[in-house]
């Protein structure tokens, strides 16, 4: 049986009038970065995508945040599965739930266990404080999404460290994005207070006038990422708050969502502080290593302070685990939210920029994030239509396609994995909650099912000959 190819699709497109659809306008008609920061991102020739297009996701806001689960679940949707926020932190294994073992809340004046949200850095190489904490590989791994981090000790070409440790680690995002990977990486707010990344986001592209096989650093290229919702705008004003349905979604014309920023390589290089002043954009990205600092991240779920030399850190999603022997056999699978989803019998409002790419109830009830809590959302998104297209087929082929189906997640470290086979998925086809076989009649598949939010989907298509 021949096996399904490997090779990373680059989409390299010239672009004419912006041509990024998800800069589109949203319902409110100036619904972009522009009004929200004054930035521009300049035209340039191509543009560089990853192998799946990213769709913005509009995240929680409560519990500090779920941008890292919002982009280890964009990188899961590009690659088979769905899996909801409250269940995404579950799955890096911590015991920690959303904000810490239960009472935290009540114990420490309503303050969220810092600890509990996903985080870039891996625990117990230099970079934290002493404890454990949700981390991108762990969390990736139990996930079964085939990951890589970047070398932030090392460097990719060159130390991470000063201005040209902030090109290395650049050049490492435009490779992961040549190589067709989904990559996620941390980011600074202005006005923020961490002294390595506030936030982490999606890459969605790369803009660039060099040949688009060349992925070394120009400080003239454009880096494209959704902000996962972040920042809104009420007008032409900087919004305050995050409802569960994001602003400008459906009937609302006043106020929109804009999720896509661009920046030069080169202006996105800052310190702190330089991030900081009034004048300066809405995100920016470190120079690392330029003294030592402190950091919150990894510390004790107070916000205690731990010194550390700053670094730059990212993640990239390559597919995936699939360690079967003469493999990988696995095919290209991206799931999507096809139509409305449904919170307590009402459909949810269609987003311009994400469709129906949000959780509507969110985790607690603060609109402007300062939740703190366990309990779930109040409310799952009943039905949840999800439609997986499968690609990379021979027509007359045959072909099985399983589901893995879970309620909740358990355990504590690997013990949270999902029951998801990562080698010789036939053979192990008795761990399938669902299994159809189908005989090609072109290059594509699409299956539909109706699910709820609550439960884990994971989707998984191999070669019916394959081990």
């Amino acid at each position: 049986m021949t096996m399904p190819a490997r090779t990373a699709i680059r989409i390299v497109i010239a672009l004419s009038a912006l041509s990024l659809t998800m800069l589109a306008h949203a319902a409110e008609p100036n619904c972009t970065q522009n009004p929200l920061d004054g930035t521009t991102p300049p035209k340039r020739q191509f543009m560089l995508y990853p192998a799946q297009t990213v769709v913005p996701f509009y995240q929680w806001q409560s519990n500090n945040g779920y941008c890292g689960e919002v982009s280890m679940i964009q990188a899961g949707l590009n690659h088979g599965q769905w899996v909801s926020q409250f269940s995404a932190r579950l799955l890096c294994g911590t015991g920690l739930l959303q904000s810490g073992p239960r009472g935290w809340c009540r114990a420490h004046n309503n303050q969220p266990h810092h600890n509990a949200q996903l985080l870039l850095e891996t625990p117990g190489t230099g970079v934290t404080g002493p404890n454990d904490y949700a981390n991108a590989p762990a969390c990736l791994s139990n996930a079964r999404l085939a990951a890589t981090t970047y070398p932030y000790l090392t460097g990719f070409h060159n130390a991470n460290g000063g201005v040209a440790g902030y090109q290395d680690f650049l050049s490492w995002i435009k490779s992961e994005v040549l190589a067709g990977h989904q990559v996620t990486i941390g980011v600074l707010l202005q006005g923020g207070d961490d002294p390595q990344y506030d936030h982490i986001v999606s890459v969605t592209a790369i803009g660039t006038n060099h040949p688009a096989s060349d992925a070394s650093y120009h400080g003239e290229d454009v880096l494209y990422f959704d902000d996962h919702g972040l920042y809104n705008l009420d007008g032409n004003t900087p919004g305050d708050i995050n409802p569960a349905i994001p602003m400008g979604a459906g009937s609302d014309n006043t106020r929109c969502t804009p999720y896509i920023f661009g920046y030069t390589f080169d202006s996105l290089a800052r310190t702190r502080a330089q991030a900081n002043r009034n004048s300066a954009q809405a995100y920016s990205i470190v120079i690392p290593g330029v003294f030592p600092t402190d950091t919150i991240n990894g510390g004790d779920g107070e916000n205690s302070s731990v010194t550390i030399t700053g670094h730059n850190y990212g993640f990239s999603v390559s597919g995936a685990i699939d360690n079967s022997a003469g493999g990988p056999y696995l095919l290209p699978i991206k799931v999507t939210i096809p139509r409305a989803t449904y919170t307590n019998g009402r459909a949810n409002p269609r987003d311009p920029k994400a469709g129906w790419q949000y959780e509507n109830s969110m985790i607690g009830s603060a609109e402007d994030g300062t939740s703190c809590t366990n309990a779930a959302p109040r409310y799952r998104m009943r039905p949840l239509t999800l439609k997986a297209t499968i690609s990379g087929l021979t027509p007359g082929a045959i072909y099985n396609l399983y589901e893995y189906t879970f309620e909740r997640v358990e355990g504590i470290g690997a013990g949270a994995a999902l029951a998801v086979p990562t080698e010789n998925f036939n053979q192990n086809a008795i761990m399938a909650t669902r299994r159809t076989q189908f005989t090609a009649t072109k290059t594509t598949y699409v299956h539909q099912v109706r699910r709820t939010s609550k439960q884990i989907v994971v989707f998984r298509a191999v070669p019916a000959g394959a081990p």
